[in-house]
């Protein structure tokens, strides 16, 4: 893959993870302080929509299916060291209690996991 299609897949990356970061500013509070059920619910809304994100990347970009590991590390890169300022600074950024940091990132892992694992899968059938 050209230097070029992984800097625009960075950009598209950075603009995700950016949208989900404010998200999680504004809507953080519901996200996070309404207790496990809702915390997973949002886990997994969060694993659907990279993964649709990841896939209709590919096909807008045309990316073949055996790339598909590349293309989602290309994506996720970005947003996994933006999450490194974030958790950081959680409680000024969002203004949420540092407590729920904690559950932020594993939120984070999850989306990131699933979005790897999704990718992998997608590679695998290509062969």
């Amino acid at each position: 893959m050209a230097g070029k299609e992984l800097g625009v897949l960075a950009l598209l990356g950075f603009g995700v993870w950016l949208g989900g970061a404010v998200t999680f500013r504004f809507g953080g509070g519901l996200l996070f302080g309404n207790g496990p059920i809702v915390l997973a619910a949002s886990a997994v809304g969060v694993a659907l929509i990279v993964c649709i994100v990841l896939k209709s990347v590919m096909t807008w970009r045309r990316s073949p299916p055996d790339q598909a590991v590349t293309v989602a590390v290309a994506m996720a890169l970005p947003g996994l060291f933006g999450d490194v300022a974030y958790t950081l600074a959680f409680a000024p950024i969002t203004g949420l209690s540092p407590v729920t940091a904690g559950p932020y990132a594993a939120l984070i892992l999850f989306g990131n996991a699933c979005l790897l694992a999704y990718a992998l899968r997608l590679q695998q059938r290509a062969h």
